[in-house]
C-alpha cells in the first residue's frame, strides 16, 4: 500500500513537472500601429471603402505570415484610422496592391575578420502599394493617387528567431510610415479632399 502511494506521489511530481514545462507563455507580439502614433485625416467623403486585392505567398522568401495580425490587416486598420470620412457626400477608396514581407541572405565575408565576426547575414524588405481614389460627385471632382513604400533592416547571424521576429515587426512599421508621411504629402496636393 506505501509503496503504491509512493509511486502514485512520484508519477503525480512528473507530470505536474513536464506540465509546467509546457506552459511558459511566450511574449505578446509587438504592437506595429497603435492608433496614437498617426493623426486623423478629416476626408470630404461621406464613406472609406478598403479594398484588398494582394494575396501573399507562403513560401520563401515571404515571411510576413510571421506577423501578428497580418501586414494587410496591419494597413487596413491604418487607413481606417487615418482616411476619416467626414464629408456629406462622395467616397474614399483604399486599395492595397501589395504587402511584402521578405527575408533573404547577404553575402558573407569569407576572411578571417569575418569568420570571427557577428556578421549581417540576412535582409528583411517590407513593400507596401496601394492607390487611393476619391470620387466626389458633387462638382464632379475626382483624384487618384499612387502610393508605394519600401523600408529594409539587415539581421545579424547570431540572431534568435524573437529576434528575427522582432525585426519583421520593425521593418513593417518602418514601411507603414513612410506611406503614412507619403499620404499626407500627397493628399496635401490635392484641393478640395482635406477638411479643416
Amino acid at each position: 500500500m506505501m509503496h503504491g502511494l509512493v509511486k502514485l506521489g512520484f508519477l503525480i511530481f512528473i507530470g505536474g513537472s513536464l506540465v509546467s514545462c509546457n506552459t511558459v507563455q511566450s511574449s505578446p507580439p509587438p504592437k506595429i500601429f497603435a492608433n496614437g502614433a498617426h493623426q486623423p485625416l478629416a476626408i470630404n467623403a461621406r464613406r472609406l471603402e478598403i479594398i484588398d486585392n494582394w494575396q501573399m505567398p507562403i513560401v520563401d522568401p515571404y515571411v510576413g505570415h510571421q506577423i501578428n495580425p497580418l501586414p494587410s490587416n496591419i494597413v487596413a486598420d491604418w487607413a481606417s484610422y487615418v482616411l476619416r470620412p467626414t464629408g456629406g457626400s462622395g467616397e474614399i477608396v483604399f486599395e492595397i496592391e501589395r504587402i511584402a514581407v521578405t527575408l533573404t541572405d547577404m553575402p558573407q565575408k569569407l576572411d578571417l575578420e569575418g569568420l570571427f565576426s557577428d556578421q549581417q547575414s540576412r535582409k528583411v524588405n517590407a513593400e507596401i502599394k496601394a492607390q487611393i481614389m476619391w470620387l466626389q460627385p458633387v462638382g464632379g471632382t475626382q483624384a487618384r493617387v499612387d502610393l508605394s513604400a519600401s523600408h529594409s533592416i539587415t539581421v545579424r547571424e547570431s540572431a534568435n528567431p524573437n529576434e528575427v521576429r522582432a525585426v519583421l515587426h520593425e521593418t513593417l512599421k518602418g514601411a507603414l510610415l513612410r506611406l503614412d508621411l507619403q499620404v499626407r504629402k500627397e493628399l496635401a496636393q490635392i484641393e478640395g479632399i482635406s477638411l479643416p
